[in-house]
This record gives C-alpha cells, sequence and structure tokens, in this order.
C-alpha cells in the first residue's frame, strides 16, 4: 500500500517498495542498531533530494497536473498532515499524485516526498484505507530507512546528495526487505490510530486484493503475503486493545461524488 500494491494481469502482487512481507518477525519495535554512523544527508539535504526527484518523477512519467487531479492531490495532502502530527521527523510531508489507474501503488521519496498512484484509490472506501497507504510510506522516511539507502548509494555509488543529477527517482521503489516492510504497517498502524483513524484499514485493504484474487484465480489460495498481513493487523489490533476503532470515515475523492 508503497503499500506498494500493483495488480498484474490475474495475478494480485505486492511489490514491496511498500509492502512486501513473509516474515513473522516482530515488526513493531523502534530500536535501531546502537552507535550507527552519521547519516550522509542532512534533513535540508534530504528534502532539496526529494524535492528534485519529484520533479524528475513527473518530468519522466509526463505528468500533467489537471484541475481534477490537484483537487484529489490536496485532499491525501490533508490526510497526510493529519498524520504528520505524529511522526518523529519534523519534515514536510508532501503528497504527488499520479493518477495513472494501471498502478495501484506508493513509494517515498527523500525527505518526506510520497507519491501515490491513481491505481491505488480504487480499492478504497474509506478515508481510512487511504491513511492506511500514505501512513505506510511515511513510515519508511521516518523510521530512517529512506535515509540509509541514501547512505547507501552514497557509499556504493559514490553520490553526492547535493546533486540530484546523480539520482534516479526509482531508485526508491525497490523493496526494504521483508521485516522492515513488516514494519511500516506497524509503525504505520501507530501514526493513523493517533490520528483517528481506525487500525481496521489495513485488514480491509488487504480483503479487497484477496477479493480481487478470487475473481481471477477463484481456485488458488490467497497470498501469503496479503493473509499475513492480516493476521499482523488484527494482534496488533488485540495487542493495543484497538478493538472499538472500527468507526471509519467515508472518502471524500473530489470528482467521485464524495
Amino acid at each position: 500500500m508503497s503499500p506498494r500494491f500493483v495488480v498484474c494481469g490475474s495475478l494480485v502482487v505486492i511489490v514491496v517498495a511498500a509492502l512486501a512481507l513473509g516474515t513473522q518477525a516482530d515488526a513493531r519495535t523502534r530500536a535501531m542498531p546502537s552507535a550507527e554512523p552519521p547519516l550522509s544527508a542532512t534533513d535540508s539535504q534530504e528534502i532539496a533530494l526529494g524535492a528534485a526527484l519529484a520533479k524528475q518523477f513527473d518530468s519522466t512519467r509526463g505528468i500533467q497536473p489537471t484541475p481534477e487531479s490537484e483537487r484529489i492531490q490536496a485532499y491525501l495532502q490533508g490526510i497526510a498532515d493529519s498524520l504528520g502530527h505524529y511522526t518523529k521527523r519534523r519534515l514536510p510531508w508532501t503528497i504527488h499524485f499520479d493518477p495513472h489507474p494501471g498502478i495501484k501503488s506508493g513509494f517515498a521519496l527523500p525527505g518526506g516526498h510520497i507519491v501515490i498512484w491513481g491505481g491505488i484509490l480504487s480499492y478504497m472506501a474509506t478515508e481510512d484505507e487511504a491513511a492506511a497507504v500514505i501512513a505506510h510510506e511515511i513510515e519508511h522516511i521516518d523510521n530512517g530507512q529512506v535515509s540509509r539507502r541514501i547512505d547507501s548509494l552514497v557509499t556504493s555509488r559514490h553520490r553526492d546528495v547535493t546533486d540530484a543529477s546523480q539520482w534516479r527517482w526509482g531508485e526508491f521503489g525497490a523493496s526494504y526487505g521483508p521485516v522492515l516492510e513488516y514494519r511500516c504497517d506497524s509503525l504505520g498502524a501507530e501514526i493513523a490510530v493517533k490520528a483517528g483513524y481506525s487500525p481496521y484499514a489495513y485488514k480491509t485493504m488487504m480483503e479487497s486484493f484477496i477479493a480481487l484474487g478470487k475473481v481471477h484465480a477463484p481456485n488458488a489460495p490467497p497470498a501469503k503475503e496479503l493473509t499475513d498481513r492480516i493476521d499482523q493487523i488484527q494482534r496488533q489490533i488485540a495487542e493495543e486493545h484497538w478493538e472499538s476503532l472500527t468507526q471509519t470515515k467515508r472518502l471524500r475523492l473530489p470528482g467521485a461524488g464524495g
């Protein structure tokens, strides 16, 4: 959701810049290794790099904003703003909307920049589900995963964080590995609940993908990635005593009668 959800033909695939799982490791711990080296980019450098990569994304994708897409982006931005009150990093959480209906995904760029593709919105019935997707992507940044990817590229490919021409937006769309993707679901649920959203939104999003999978492959079992994530959020709801947080907000996408 990154979830990074992508529907390929008749298969439901979770592309984890957002959300591949497949492990039962405890994702909820925020503890990171001690004595980490200093990060390669300051907050201001990371914000500037992310802004440049967002422009690069728009250019390579050929995105031409329309009044409707700008209204949808503003609506999603309001959700990101509400979640941003509960993050550790004080970044300008910024939504970039690509209306392509065939890409059911999202991903995080440096410095608080988050791309949401139009296809993922078709799976949503509530604003809480939009918050779940955005919160997951926020956590890739807030939990330091994007910063460490910058460090890795600086070290392995000798990148300069002040020279955006050396970087490509697609480098931040690849999976962070099952444990970190799993963690982002859990941490995303925490900030979503603090912002007044239902944690059950993670469950209903997964169930939507399972339902689609049944349409295209009725005899195939649900993808383990999806059932694992449903199991995780159900455990977290019980452990955090969130059982009563079932009330959801109506999705009010501009131009959709919302």
